[in-house]
């Protein structure tokens, strides 16, 4: 039984509102067009999250708005990709030359492959750089390496002209990938999280935006969606209130490195099974595909759920013909509820169904990924440095 689509983690996406808006809209690709991984590459996933968040791997896991000075700008809108409903990117230039590239708010670093990385060309199929076509481009010569949920890269960092469609960033740092150690369904990843976390040591590419006067806020939102063409949209320099209920409930980033922010609690509706119970710490993460916590938490909300542990892939598997009937998850976010349905949190592949819910021994935090994005409307704000969050429509 192949379901590989765990794997498929990440997703971003980007939108504006306002005179300057920058817009991506996300389109579904046809799932002919790549082929899924293989079941095995869960634990690989499952280990290069624990490299991402700075846990050492293992071979085996347990199973128990306030708007800044308008700068200059233009409106675009560029379609996007929705791979299986997990992962979501779009199309970026470098040096003038296209990528599909990942946006990750867990990450802060923008990289691409380039000519002399054999294993992304001829294995993966990806596209890559040629320096030869880039008059800007420029190369420092310093070498880097970074660790995703995907896997791992290293290579060169230098400089070049990247274009979110006709939104361009001059001098761009960017990563040019020599060495890979797996195949994604995108070219590179696109970082939105803070300088601080980046390995190439370069300015990330929403605050070059900032610093640059491309965008009319210094805020970027997410408005993901399941099971549809329309893969939702990603904005750069605001937020479109069309797209979510009510007001954003506005919780404060208390580590300027990841998006880190205090949950209040998270439970299964209903199941009398709340966690987190007096706060803990969380990371709101689009490019992670599931919601990831402490081992014991993690057990305890899929028993709630009624998810049974499926030893051979470390998963908590449900009746694909029950979903409908599962209870609803809540998370407690600055004294507010949000809510997200069985029909999002349950992945199906085939007749394989499994709760998107799943444990990293050693975390004492949680990671907030797509299950929740893709119910919620989720707006970063770069200068107040906080998180708003609203039901999306």
């Amino acid at each position: 039984m192949n379901i590989s689509v765990i794997t498929l983690l990440f997703c971003l996406i980007v939108l504006v509102e306002g005179r300057k808006v920058h817009r991506f809209r996300l389109q579904r690709r046809s799932h002919r067009h790549h082929k899924l991984p293989q079941p095995h590459l869960h634990l690989q996933f499952r280990n290069a999250l624990r490299r991402k968040y700075g846990y050492t791997p293992l071979r085996t896991v347990n199973a128990v708005q306030v708007a800044s000075e308008s700068g200059k700008g233009a409106v675009l809108s560029e379609a996007l990709i929705n791979s299986y409903d997990t992962n979501f990117f779009g199309l970026v230039s470098v040096g003038d030359q296209p990528f599909t590239v990942q946006f990750d708010s867990g990450s802060s670093d923008l990289w691409v492959p380039s000519s002399n990385c054999e294993f992304c060309i001829k294995k993966c199929g990806n596209k890559f750089f040629q320096k030869s076509k880039s008059k800007s481009f420029r190369s420092s010569g310093v070498p880097f390496s970074i660790t995703y949920g995907s896997g791992s890269v290293k290579g060169i960092v230098a400089t070049d002209n990247v274009g979110f469609g006709d939104l361009k960033i001059l001098q761009q740092g960017i990563g040019l990938v020599n060495i890979s150690d797996s195949c994604s369904v995108f070219d590179g990843i696109a970082g939105l999280a803070f300088q601080q976390l980046s390995m190439t040591r370069s300015v990330p590419p929403f605050q070059q935006m900032i610093d640059q006067q491309l965008v009319e806020k210094p805020i970027f939102s997410f408005h993901l969606k399941s099971g549809s063409s329309d893969g939702g949209s990603m904005i750069l320099g605001g937020s479109n209130s069309s797209l979510y209920y009510g007001p954003l409930t506005y919780t404060n980033v208390t580590e300027a490195k990841y998006w880190t922010f205090r949950m209040d609690g998270i439970e299964v509706h209903g199941k009398g099974s709340r966690r987190c119970d007096s706060g803990c710490k969380a990371i709101m993460d689009t490019g992670t595909s599931l919601i990831v916590g402490p081992v014991m938490d993690v057990l305890y909300l899929n028993q709630a759920i009624g998810a049974k542990h499926n030893a051979t892939y470390d998963l908590y598997t449900v009746d694909c013909d029950s979903i409908d009937q599962l209870p609803i998850m809540v998370f407690y976010i600055a004294g507010k509820e949000f809510f997200v349905k069985p029909q999002t949190y349950v992945i199906v592949y085939q007749d394989f169904c499994f709760a998107g819910l799943i444990d990293m021994r050693g975390l004492d935090y949680w990671i907030i990924g797509d299950v929740f994005l893709r119910e919620n409307y989720v707006e970063f704000d770069w200068a107040r440095k906080r998180i708003g969050i609203a039901p999306a429509v």
